[in-house]
This record gives C-alpha cells, sequence and structure tokens, in this order.
C-alpha cells in the first residue's frame, strides 16, 4: 500500500475519532419555546408578557411577594430546559428595613444565571436601577428621570458606546 493510502486512511481514522469526540463533548440540549416571566404582582407581569401574548408566544408568570417564592423547575434534565427566556419585572425588588432588595436569593439568581449558561437561553430584566452589575452608575434623579453613567462599555460592544 502506498504512504498517500496509509496517510488517508489515517485522516479518515483521526477524523473519525473527532466527530465521536465532539458529539459526545457537546450533547444536544433542548428548551421548550415558553418564557418565564417573574413578577411582584399581576401589574407587573403585565409589562413582561404583554408583547409575547401579541405574539402569540406561551409564558409562565411567577408572581414573587416581598417573603419569596420557590422558583418554577427550569430544566427536566441536563438537556432538557423547560423555558426559553427569562424575564425579571423590577427585579421583584422590595423596600425593606435595609433599603431596597429582591425577594429572590443570591442562590435563585445564580440558579438562573447557571440555567442561562448551560441552556444558552437570555434574561431581560426590565426596569432595573442601574448598577454596576450592569456597566451603569447612578447619578441620582427623580422617580421621572434617571441619569446614568457608563462606567465600563466592554460589557456591551456592540452597542458602540463611546465613553
Amino acid at each position: 500500500m502506498a504512504l498517500s493510502s496509509y496517510l488517508s486512511l489515517l485522516r479518515f481514522w483521526a477524523f473519525g475519532w473527532f466527530l465521536l469526540f465532539i458529539s459526545s463533548a457537546h450533547a444536544a440540549v433542548t428548551v421548550d419555546s415558553k418564557v418565564l416571566i417573574i413578577a411582584r404582582d399581576s401589574d407587573a407581569a403585565f409589562t413582561g408578557y404583554s408583547v409575547l401574548q401579541g405574539y402569540g408566544i406561551p409564558y409562565q408568570v411567577l408572581i414573587v411577594p416581598q417573603t419569596g417564592a420557590q422558583l418554577p423547575t427550569l430544566n427536566s434534565s441536563a438537556s432538557v430546559g423547560n423555558f426559553g427566556g427569562i424575564v425579571v419585572v423590577s427585579d421583584v425588588a422590595y423596600s425593606l428595613s435595609s433599603g431596597w432588595g429582591s425577594a429572590l436569593t443570591a442562590s435563585q439568581w445564580q440558579q438562573m444565571y447557571d440555567y442561562q449558561t448551560a441552556f444558552g437561553v437570555r434574561m431581560i430584566r426590565l426596569d432595573v436601577f442601574p448598577s454596576s452589575e450592569f456597566g451603569v452608575t447612578s447619578l441620582g434623579g427623580t422617580s421621572t428621570a434617571q441619569l446614568v453613567s457608563i462606567s465600563n462599555a466592554s460589557t456591551f460592544p456592540t452597542a458602540n458606546i463611546v465613553v
């Protein structure tokens, strides 16, 4: 057998192993098209789902009182996600004795962040106070106008923002 035949056979064998590795390393995941809407009350939830209704996009509402609530099951298995997106309205924030804070725990936020990463879904946070978490800083303001300063534009490079 000629050297070129051996090299072709070796390439074919290596390519086969490569495909096997890729298919086992990146198991396919599926997500439902339903969007999870998380809000303080039904009026706030309407903000999150009103547009979805217009397009016939399925959604599920979770009302979170000040005392908190359990998140619905985000995924049925390691490869099946129950929601194609998450909308959180006003960070489900309440005026607490220590100041404003979310009724969702740090663990629940992390659970949603992990779900986003594992299933490639997006979270939209509507009506959220500007903070360094979003790359902005509040310059003070009123209930009708909130001036902000962009402190770190690297988190959204495609927005073409000049700082």
